[in-house]
């Protein structure tokens, strides 16, 4: 065999300095060219030019050679090794590979081939031994060196770290790889050399040869460059990085580089130092926030590989402090069930509508539970985009732009306050929804979205959102569907004023108001001074003036507002900017009375419940209940608002839950006396109603029945029992009637059409009223007969006789009185018959406890 000396090479290859060991011991000698040391004389080179080891003694024995690298990437080792003998525990030799230190039995950090083990499934093995600890990268096949063997390995380890152990095991140099393993612990190398650990009989059987430690040769580069990224640096320039250094002279060609959107060729191209970064900067500044697309042609790395012609989008974004309705809500999804169309879950759509693009990293999305934060994400002018769950994307993927937030807030149903925020924690939206803003009961119940209208008019709530038209249920992503402009051209209302306390007033409009109170003027009377004035809320519909002086009890005061604008710019109305007002009491049982009552609506119809403000006191309703009455106590309370609600002296107002639908079957009903309540349960047949205030105090209830009705009335659907008296007793059933036709069957919020003045009657009196009446005629279809006597307690009968003396009607029969009261005659028989016109009898019969009798005879007359 050719002796070739040992030469370590120092050249620069991708900056990396690499060394050779080459030794195939034709020389005889293992001393020198190159330079092995350790247990030398226990190693001969024999008459085969081989390295043999030749002790007389069991033990472990080893020679080491310099070795010296600073990467292992890409290297290749070569050896030629037989152990004549069959392999155990205590007998197997090594290669070391790569070792820090040149005593190979210390503890050390290297790698090392192993060759032999307990057992018979002896293969080779690679190890990586770190100090005195030995793991396994990879094994050849089991069985293969159980008995003696001569073979020629060959381990190449790449930049990777991945290891491949090749093996010819007839000793030539058709290798086959046996095993693969990545391991990257170490990466250096001081020594190579073999180690063996043998007992007597074996300490001459172990023989080496060919030893070639060479770094593996550079590829032949026929890969060309690509590009990893192309970003702005400035508003005119980008930065391209290319996978591997480039020709400057291709690199540097303007021409080579192409941008759309009108930008055009570059100015100049310069490479940078890396040689893979070439700047690129151009004569017209980038859109902010618009994507550009850079496309790159003939650029070739320094092997002359021209890259593929390729096209890279890159975005110049330039952030701007966003303002008040830049960006908006314009679609809400709050209850997809039952399902019509969309997805069965929740979403919101949001809205550019500024002409500036911006990044949505760090906005929130709140409800007043909980806030979602936004991910990067830019927002283009004009554009929409889906924010639902970010397990829900997939879903709403197809519709649109779509993104998807941790922590989406749950959306009520009924009504719930949204907010969108900047980084800064700055309102840039907000919208307050309830069902209202549907504006169509049918598509309330669910599985419809609430759109806006006009998204630039920034200043309308509720009437600028509807229910979806689209037939899907709504539209993500995309243009309304109601999509119409509704600019704001009309001055806000003054809806109510509330006396809060002796000295604070609380004044509530129609629509969000001018964010400034600087030139607004409020006057009122009797004068009373003003303190303070600043919005109650951030709604902007409320105003609260504190006051230097307390209002008097009982007083009706006026407020004129004047100088006021909405959020539009828009003067209030003259007519809208003037209303009355008074300090409200505490309420005391009865002075609110049940009035009027429907409890069996017609198809399409709602029920309502009608009360009556029968004392001097300004009273108010906010936090007041209707329930139905059980043992004594309310049950099934429903709060009939939230808000403040005064009702005067005198005054009427109507609940029920469905303003719209009321007024409809309704017309003549006042809208402002008509409120919007959840009712308790009215049943068709009978039931209670039961009125409380906050207090809580019960203040007045009716057991009601479908037989208070007029015995006449065939169908009772729509018709409602009106009370016909405020001071008779509310349980009383003679003081109840249906509602008359003239008057639509109801009343609500206004007189009932059964009402009757109270008479003025002296003591010891009986009247009729009227004395003339007919069933058929609305209005004055019953005559009320009305009593009042000395003292209470005298027992009555009542009687209804014809002109023949004979008795039709019995209205009493030994009923006790009170000192005043009254009954009333529909014209009914006793039978249920109709009386016919003509000429009647009433016959009042009173005595008391002592014998006195007295009777009263008054005519009555059923007309046509």
């Amino acid at each position: 065999m050719k002796k070739t000396s040992a030469i370590i090479f120092l050249f620069i290859l991708t900056n990396v300095c690499l060394a050779q060991v080459s030794d195939d011991f034709a020389d005889g000698d293992f001393t020198n060219n190159p330079v092995w040391s350790g247990s030398a004389p226990q190693f001969i080179v024999n008459a085969s030019a081989q390295l043999q080891l030749t002790n007389s003694v069991a033990g472990q024995s080893y020679l080491s050679t310099p070795f010296s690298t600073g990467t292992l990437d890409n290297y290749q080792w070569q050896a030629y090794v037989s152990q004549t003998f069959a392999a155990s525990g205590s007998n197997y030799g090594r290669i070391y590979l790569a070792s820090n230190l040149a005593d190979l039995t210390l503890p050390l950090n290297g790698y090392y081939l192993q060759f032999g083990e307990a057992g018979s499934n002896d293969a080779i093995e690679l190890f990586r031994q770190s100090g005195s600890t030995s793991t396994s990268v990879c094994r050849a096949t089991n069985g293969k060196i159980a008995a003696a063997f001569a073979l020629r390995v060959n381990v190449i380890r790449d930049n990777t770290g991945l290891w491949q152990l090749q093996v010819d095991y007839s000793g030539g140099t058709n290798f086959v790889t046996n095993a693969s393993g990545t391991d990257l612990a170490f990466n250096s190398s001081s020594y190579f050399g073999v180690r063996c650990i043998y007992t007597l009989t074996n300490a001459t059987k172990f023989f080496y040869d060919d030893f070639k430690i060479t770094p593996l040769p550079p590829p032949v580069d026929t890969t060309p460059p690509k590009v990893v990224s192309a970003d702005t640096t400035l508003t005119n320039s980008v930065a391209v990085i290319f996978s591997e250094i480039v020709d400057a002279a291709s690199a540097g060609n303007v021409l080579n580089y192409l941008v759309d959107n009108s930008i055009g060729n570059p100015l100049s191209a310069i490479l940078q130092a890396d040689g893979k970064t070439v700047l690129l900067s151009f004569t017209r500044n980038f859109p902010n926030g618009i994507q550009n697309h850079l496309s790159i042609t003939n650029v070739k790395d320094l092997a002359g590989n021209p890259m593929t012609a390729a096209t890279f989008p890159f975005l110049y974004f330039k952030s701007v402090p966003a303002q008040n309705k830049d960006i908006i809500l314009t679609e809400i999804f709050p209850d997809p069930s039952p399902q019509v169309g969309l997805p069965a879950q929740e979403f919101m759509e949001i809205y550019n509508r500024s002409s500036i693009p911006f990044d949505l990293s760090g906005w929130k999305l709140a409800d007043g539970i909980s806030a979602a934060t936004f991910g990067h994400q830019i927002i283009l002018p004009q554009h929409y985009w889906i924010v639902c769950s970010t397990s829900n994307i997939n879903l709403f993927s197809g519709y649109g732009n779509v993104i998807g937030v941790a922590n989406f807030p749950t959306l009520n149903n009924n009504s719930d306050n949204l907010t969108i925020k900047d980084p800064t924690n700055k309102t840039i939206d907000s919208v307050n929804y309830t069902l209202d803003w549907y504006h169509d009961i049918d598509k309330q119940e669910g599985g419809w979205s609430m759109e806006i209208i006009d998204v630039n008019a920034v200043c309308g709530e509720e009437e600028n959102w509807t229910a979806s038209e689209d037939v899907s249920g709504g539209t993500p992503g995309k243009q309304n569907s109601v999509f119409a402009n509704r600019p704001d051209l009309t001055g806000p209302q003054l809806l109510s004023v509330t006396a809060q306390s002796p000295t604070v007033l609380n004044l509530a409009f129609n629509e969000k108001l001018e964010n400034s109170l600087s030139t607004d003027v409020f006057t009122i009377t009797p004068p009373v001074s003003i303190g303070r004035k600043y919005f109650t809320d951030s709604s902007l519909r409320q105003i609260t003036l504190e006051l230097t002086q307390p209002f008097a009890a009982r007083e009706l005061y006026t407020i004129i507002v004047t100088g006021l604008a909405d959020c539009s710019g828009n003067a209030i109305q003259p007519d809208f900017g003037q209303l009355s007002f008074a300090l409200p009491e505490a309420a005391d049982s009865l002075d609110l009375v049940v009035n009027e009552i429907l409890f069996n609506p017609r198809l399409g119809g709602v029920d309502f419940v009608e009360v009556y403000n029968q004392s001097p006191k300004y009273i108010n309703l906010k936090n007041w209940k209707l329930g139905n009455l059980q043992n004594n106590g309310i049950v099934n309370p429903q709060v009939i608002t939230t808000a403040d609600f005064i009702l005067p002296p005198a005054n009427y107002v109507a609940f029920t839950p469905d303003p719209v639908a009321l007024i409809s079957q309704y017309p003549q009903a006042p809208q402002k006396k008509i409120v919007k309540a959840i009712l308790p349960s009215l049943a068709n047949d009978q039931g209670t109603i039961a009125l409380q205030s906050n207090q809580p105090l019960l203040i007045d209830y009716f057991n009601y029945s479908e037989k208070m009705h007029s015995p006449f009335v065939k169908n009772r659907e729509g018709i409602s029992l009106e009370r016909i008296s405020f001071t008779e007793l509310t349980n009383d059933a003679t003081n109840w009637k249906s509602g008359t036709s003239s008057s639509g069957f109801a009343t609500p919020g206004f007189i009932n059409s059964n009402s009757r003045p109270e008479s003025s009657l002296s003591e010891n009196a009986i009247t009729l009223d009227p004395e003339i009446f007919s069933p058929a005629v609305p209005g004055r279809d019953f005559s009320k007969i009305n009593y009042k006597f000395d003292q209470s307690g005298k027992v009555a009968n009542v009687k209804i006789l014809d002109t023949q003396g004979r008795l039709i009607k019995t209205l009493a029969n030994n009923e006790t009185l009170a000192f005043e009261g009254f009954y009333r005659w529909d014209g009914d028989r006793d039978d249920g018959s109709r009386a016919r016109v003509g000429y009647y009898a009433v016959w009042f019969e009173v005595f008391d406890a002592s014998g006195s009798v007295n009777v009263y005879r008054k005519r009555v007359v059923i007309g046509k």
